[in-house]
């Protein structure tokens, strides 16, 4: 797992458990440093510059179906088809959710909705520390969405992203093929950014994927 990088003075390292005895044993411990310059807010939470909900930086999908794990997370937003290359969940049941490697201050989002014909989508993400307390940065469950959505708000700690689709016109499935936090600038030429949610269209006939 690649290293995280947590802004620290004090580590306390507590024994839980020991099979044999009542004794807890620390062979070995290391501290490592960066000297990559990073901006904190008055909370002392690092405010990233650079995509955080990658496998890179030790984010993880908790809640969706896809066939490999962290589709979601790989950085492809040109490898996906009917079959493959994207994370979704079941209309009215479940969600997509994304956990962050550690707290961070978090203010836009970017996320592909599977786009390989004119369905469009209505969906909500909502936000959370501790998976207890949730606030909604955006509501887009009665638009008609597609393809690339960029997604800005209020700037708030963010460890998980809850996705929550509420409609496609095509069939009972919310798809996503790409997510990230904050969004990128560069929003790739071959893809226009719908964020701008458009008129529904008229579904096309497909099979339930």
């Amino acid at each position: 797992m690649p290293a995280l990088l947590i802004v620290c003075r004090y580590v306390r390292v507590v024994g839980v458990y020991n099979s044999m005895n009542r004794s807890f044993h620390l062979v070995s411990f290391a501290c490592l440093y960066t000297f990559k310059p990073f901006r904190l807010t008055n909370r002392d939470i690092i405010v990233p510059e650079e995509n955080v909900a990658s496998i890179a930086a030790s984010a993880t999908v908790l809640d969706g179906v896809s066939r490999s794990r962290n589709a979601l997370l790989n950085g492809s937003t040109r490898d996906y088809d009917w079959d493959s290359g994207y994370t979704c969940h079941q209309l009215g049941s479940g969600c997509i959710m994304v956990q962050l490697a550690q707290s961070y201050c978090i203010s836009s989002m970017r996320m592909l909705l599977w786009d390989r014909d004119d369905r469009t989508y209505g969906y909500y993400i909502e936000v959370s520390t501790d998976q207890k307390t949730w606030t909604k940065v955006v509501d887009r469950s009665e638009e008609a969405c597609r393809s690339w959505q960029t997604i800005e708000f209020e700037q708030q700690p963010v460890t998980f992203i809850k996705i929550v689709g509420t409609k496609n016109t095509a069939n009972e499935v919310f798809h996503v093929v790409h997510f990230e936090c904050p969004a990128a600038l560069d929003v790739p030429s071959s893809s226009q950014d719908n964020s701008t949610c458009k008129h529904q269209l008229q579904p096309q006939s497909m099979d339930n994927d």
